[in-house]
């Protein structure tokens, strides 16, 4: 990245994956098997028996649950700060989610709040590993062992990453993952699921094969999206383009690329058709996908480094809190999470600064009017929720970028003390 301008995000999609895009637009070339390959090398990759290709993973959470017989009276233990389509799945599976608070620093499940939400009715808790940070796996599957209860992971924001060796995925009994063009692999859009219970595997290979295809102007739609958005945070372009609608949002009070990028929350009375008329993968998502997958471990590598030299960089400036990792937790840095009392204004410090920054998509849903029935305190999701802020932390950045940014990190944080 040149000129001190840093985008929040760059996409991994890369020239090579667009050509496979435009042979496949051009009608060049298919390949129907490329699906079940991927599905293969990715539950190789990961550690397990069974990786099953689905649309999204919210719906692969509720087939997830579908197949463990999880629905009316049962009760399902969810992170509190989390994204709103997990509780709103465990909904419509008809089951009830109960929140649970989370560390501080680290952002992912509290093993004993965990504990102490469980009930009778507890059937399942989903630790996710959020901002590629891994949860501690070793307490919760004892803890979910010594009251039977199922344990799904949710690696939403943390393929490849590891806990105490294991790659997330295969640390509990059943996971899944999404491929959207931000994620640190993508398939344009879709996600997996994994698994090593056979009656899982089959339930959900057997729903996808019978529903339809989704359609081919999707899969230009994301083509053409992701060769876009490689474009767009290219250097060159980012300083001439997309950084000057940033500011500018930013002193209107808007964020162009969350209003562009971000989902509406909501609940769901009845599962969208879309998921089950259109849930069979296009062979253009897995064939990006291997390709991808090749090239996972350099770019999660990159953002180790990138995460890592912030973490060296940034902990010692005063009223900044850093992440913070549990004990065996091996991070992605899937994204670089700071907390400040007034994280507004160093917003719009950092922007000032060329360096792009947002407070996400996660909210604390332990307190969110979608979810007032389910109302319990989460202190540290509260707390989380109202100071964090993602630096950039992408395999794109440059040395020079980290530079820059812990730079622009030190004076923004100055001045919003001054």
């Amino acid at each position: 990245m040149a000129f001190g301008k840093i985008p929040r995000f760059s996409p991994s999609f890369s020239p090579s994956e667009a050509l496979i895009c435009a042979k496949q637009l051009l009608g060049l070339g298919d390949d129907d098997e490329a699906v079940r390959e991927f599905e293969a090398r990715f539950a190789e990759f990961i550690g397990v028996k069974h990786a099953v290709m689905v649309p999204s993973a919210r719906y692969g959470l509720f087939l997830l649950l579908e197949s463990l017989g999880i629905g009316d009276g049962d009760e399902v233990i969810i992170p509190a700060l989390t994204y709103f389509a997990i509780p709103a799945m465990t909904e419509l599976s008809g089951a009830k989610p109960v929140f649970a608070d989370v560390g501080l620093h680290t952002h992912v499940l509290d093993p004993a709040a965990f504990e102490a939400a469980i009930t009778p009715k507890t059937r399942a808790v989903i630790p996710t590993h959020l901002f590629g940070t891994p949860a501690d796996m070793d307490a919760i599957n004892a803890i979910a062992k010594a009251h039977n209860i199922a344990v799904i992971e949710d690696c939403a924001q943390s393929t490849g990453a590891k806990y105490k060796g294991q790659r997330v995925g295969g640390i509990g009994d059943h996971a899944y993952y999404t491929f959207g063009l931000t994620k640190n692999i993508t398939t344009l859009s879709g996600a997996m699921v994994t698994t090593d219970d056979d009656a899982v595997a089959q339930h959900l290979h057997t729903t996808i094969e019978n529903s339809g295809l989704s359609p081919a102007s999707k899969s230009i739609k994301e083509a053409l999206t992701g060769s876009a958005m490689f474009l767009a945070t290219h250097p060159w372009l980012y300083w001439w383009t997309v950084h000057p609608a940033v500011v500018l949002g930013n002193a209107l009070g808007k964020d162009p690329i969350h209003e562009r990028f971000g989902e509406t929350e909501r609940c769901y009375d009845t599962l969208p058709t879309s998921y089950q008329n259109q849930a069979r993968p296009r062979p253009i998502q897995a064939m990006v996908g291997l390709k991808q997958l090749e090239r996972i471990e350099a770019l999660n590598g990159a953002r180790i480094q990138n995460g890592s030299a912030l973490d060296r960089a940034l902990g010692d400036i005063e009223g900044l809190g850093v992440p913070a990792y549990p004990q065996g937790s091996e991070p992605i840095y899937m994204s670089f999470v700071v907390h400040h009392a007034d994280r507004d204004q160093l917003m719009q410090a950092l922007r000032a600064r060329g360096v792009d920054t947002t407070t996400g998509y996660m909210n604390d849903l332990s307190d969110h009017p979608l979810f007032e029935r389910h109302r319990r305190p989460c202190p540290n999701a509260a707390e989380a929720n109202r100071h964090l802020l993602h630096i950039p932390v992408h395999p794109n950045l440059s040395e020079s970028d980290v530079s820059h940014l812990v730079d622009a990190i030190r004076s923004a944080t100055e001045a919003c003390r001054g």
